[in-house]
């Protein structure tokens, strides 16, 4: 068995470098189109992280009207508690408001050109989940007896998401097409070594060879071809990424890049497994349509 494992090995070897310009050119072309896949899953994994940070800090400011007394400001407050993803409600005193925000101004002297606080009293209400904030949003609004104005960051976090979102679905549209015409080229070169091989392939059935062991050394050629490109582009990726995910963290630290050893050797491992089938498939479909002729 080993010998025969050998013995197949061997053959793509000398496949690949009967094809040497071919299997450059596929080499080449199947790292190329790794890279832009892991590129484009690297973007869409931290724009994905970006916007669950922001959907974690998310709260509803609710503006109370200058006209509530202490005893309606408890009873909406005791409504407001009422409603089902309700997680917690603070209440922010408009003078306390106020002087957080001059402490956050100080170069500005606001006393001299305000005499009194602008801001309203108002509720801060976490929910338990985010998903619903909009409709919580808009249900709050509907007190209009206490309601001034309701404000709540979905917006942004909701553009986040669908940005992230149409940066994966571009990203894999472009690695499809760049899939195709590496799946090709894969296919063309295998069968540029089964042409030149031709003759020895005509001896090899006559006396008595089975497809499967003439196929065998040209679909380890092909994932010869496909590991290769995936290592390649996985060493690529990691240095590139690691350099400038440091170069962002220096000068935007508040930015919540991916980190994560876990989530990082998952995206390359996707990678790796889209190279590697990448080269199998495109030298079994070769392969394949050539032994029928």
């Amino acid at each position: 068995m080993l010998s025969d494992l050998e013995f197949f090995v061997s053959e793509a070897l000398v496949g690949m470098k009967r094809s040497g310009l071919m299997t450059f050119i596929s080499i080449a072309t199947i790292t190329v189109s790794l890279i832009i896949f892991g590129f484009f899953l690297l973007l869409s994994s931290n724009f994905n992280n970006l916007a669950n940070l922001i959907s974690s800090k998310l709260e509803i400011r609710v503006y109370l009207k200058d006209t509530l007394t202490k005893r309606e400001i408890i009873n909406f407050e005791n409504e407001l508690r009422k409603i089902k993803e309700v997680k917690k409600i603070v209440f922010v005193d408009k003078e306390q408001a106020w002087q957080n925000f001059q402490q956050n101004f100080k170069n500005i002297n606001l006393n001299d050109l305000i005499e009194s606080t602008p801001l309203p009293n108002s509720f801060s209400i976490l929910l338990e989940h985010n998903e619903n904030i909009v409709d919580i949003a808009q249900h709050i609004r509907g007190y209009t007896d206490y309601v001034e104005d309701v404000n709540y960051g979905g917006a942004i976090a909701k553009n986040i998401s669908v940005f992230a979102n149409f940066v994966k679905l571009g990203g894999l549209g472009v690695v499809l097409l760049l899939s195709l015409a590496t799946l090709l080229i894969i296919v063309n070169t295998i069968r540029l070594t089964l042409i030149a091989r031709q003759d020895e392939i005509t001896i090899m059935r006559l006396v008595g060879a089975t497809k499967a062991f003439i196929k065998i050394p040209f679909i380890i050629e092909g994932l010869f071809i496909g590991i290769i490109g995936a290592i390649l582009s996985i060493l690529f990726l990691k240095t590139t990424y690691g350099f400038i995910a440091m170069q962002i963290q220096d000068n935007i630290s508040f930015f919540p890049l991916v980190f994560e050893e876990s989530k990082l050797n998952y995206l390359y491992f996707m990678v790796g497994i889209s190279g590697t089938f990448l080269g199998f498939l495109g030298a079994y479909i070769s392969v394949s349509k050539s032994l029928k002729k």
